[in-house]
């Protein structure tokens, strides 16, 4: 991936860096989650410029892109993304995404009918928690979301003053089973992170049921296990096919939320039969 052709989209005092494979195959966009960079799809993009013409960038604040200065919002991460699709003509992209990737692709569709010819969302983040909580427990949830952001904000910035053998140890100890490529290039997207990022704190009750009815071209959910720390419950699932028919679900076992990551194989097999039944044209 490394060696694709690379460009900048500038989408207002914006500048984006992409990667792409190009040839003349039908566009596929990837989207990459929170801390992360285009760059950490590198094994899974090998595998699908093989039959797709393959665009993965960097978020605002994240790899080489621009940073985000205090403009985190999701929607500033869809403007983004529908800015590089305009940008770069695609035309009815296929579209992949991870996390806050998978749930700014989710947006967009939703937003603009027409964009996609399909998408997949690993392990979005739409976060679940009880529509009916008090008003004290609804401020403790806030409270306490906070204080994770906070403490992953101060382990990413911990990183970001070691060495990289001192990243290297961190990472491989939190994703033992990890390929030694990903590993590290999950670490650099650490280090290449805005620490600004992190005071944009996200909803903690998605707004998923709302936006997956307006789904209109095929959708594959991609499951990790929640006792390993997946969001998207097996139940939600669910609830969201039943919201609308065009989405579909795969539980992948042994998975966490990187579920492209922990079950590499499993992960591939679905998207590849997944995409190899989109319309090309």
């Amino acid at each position: 991936m490394r060696n694709w052709v690379q460009g900048t989209c500038e989408v207002g005092d914006l500048t984006l860096r992409y990667f792409r494979s190009g040839g003349a195959q039908p566009p596929l966009v990837l989207v990459h989650g929170f801390t992360d960079s285009a760059l950490y799809f590198t094994r899974a993009a090998d595998v699908l410029a093989q039959t797709w013409d393959v665009i993965a960038y960097d978020c605002r604040g994240h790899g080489e892109s621009s940073r985000a200065n205090g403009h985190f919002s999701a929607t500033d991460r869809v403007d983004d993304l529908l800015a590089v699709v305009d940008l770069l003509e695609l035309e009815r992209p296929a579209m992949m995404g991870h996390s806050m990737g998978a749930a700014t692709i989710a947006n967009a569709v939703a937003r603009r009918p027409g964009l996609s010819r399909g998408i997949i969302l690993e392990d979005p983040a739409w976060w679940e928690t009880p529509a009916d909580l008090s008003p004290e427990a609804k401020t403790q949830l806030e409270i306490d979301a906070r204080a994770r952001n906070t403490a992953w904000r101060d382990s990413i910035a911990a990183v970001q003053q070691g060495t990289w053998e001192e990243g290297l140890a961190w990472r491989r100890a939190d994703s033992p089973t990890w390929t030694d490529e990903d590993v590290a290039l999950s670490l650099q997207a650490r280090f290449d992170v805005e620490l600004d990022v992190f005071t944009y704190l996200p909803s903690v009750r998605s707004t998923w049921r709302d936006i997956v009815p307006r789904f209109d071209c095929p959708a594959l959910l991609v499951l990790g296990e929640t006792d390993r720390g997946a969001i998207v419950s097996v139940a939600n699932a669910n609830e969201g096919q039943r919201l609308n028919p065009l989405l579909h679900w795969v539980h992948v076992v042994g998975a966490g939320h990187a579920v492209r990551y922990d079950q590499f194989e499993a992960f591939m097999k679905a998207s590849l039969d997944f995409l190899g039944a989109l319309p090309t044209d």
